[in-house]
């Protein structure tokens, strides 16, 4: 399967955000529909020339913004500025291609146009989402909803199975078993503290 989403994140910023988003959305729509470079690449593989692929191959490219996403270099200069920057050229080349481009801001306000370099000004025009911290789960979920509504390229949404647990529990008296009870939990399980005359319950 190609790419149909891209993540296009800087490394420094939120990265735990950006690895969030990629394990909801891989949960929903399966993991190679969502490329994350420090996911999706592949051992000694050429590492710049896959992610430009991937870019070309997606049909949606988010840009994940945390508060410092913009960047800053040894001068303070932003470094959206420079043309060597990978998040600067993966949205341009999204741009360039008429991907579907959605910044996804996680918990900062909307970029400012004098934030942004000419060149990246029409990201300030992109409809947006949210991911806030105490809504994460809903707003991740609100972002997977408006995905499949855009992208039908994207798969059919993956089957959650609950885990299944099987449990014996034995009254065991000597080396005698005097009984023996077992079940099968497919939720959560959780066992209080156990007595030495506890027998056990269904």
């Amino acid at each position: 399967m190609t790419t149909t989403v891209f993540l296009n994140y800087r490394a420094a910023d939120e990265p735990f955000g950006t690895a969030l988003v990629d394990r909801e959305l891989s949960r929903r729509f399966g993991s190679d529909a969502v490329f994350r470079a420090a996911k999706s690449i592949p051992l000694g593989a050429d590492w710049e020339r896959r992610m430009f692929e991937a870019v070309a191959e997606s049909t949606a490219l988010l840009v994940v913004m945390g508060r410092t996403w913009p960047g800053v270099d040894l001068d303070g200069r932003s470094l959206l500025e420079d043309p060597a920057d990978f998040v600067r050229r993966e949205i341009l080349l999204a741009f360039d291609l008429g991907k579907i481009v959605v910044p996804v801001r996680l918990g900062r306000s909307r970029p400012l146009r004098e934030e942004l370099p000419d060149v990246l000004a029409a990201l300030v025009e992109c409809q947006d989402v949210e991911v806030r911290f105490r809504n994460a789960e809903a707003d991740l979920d609100n972002l997977a909803e408006r995905l499949a509504e855009v992208v039908p390229a994207l798969p059919e949404p993956v089957p959650q199975v609950a885990p299944r647990t099987t449990i014996t529990i034995s009254d065991v008296s000597g080396s005698n078993v005097q009984a023996q009870e077992t079940f099968t939990n497919t939720g959560t399980f959780t066992m209080g503290a156990i007595r030495n005359d506890w027998r056990g319950a269904r």
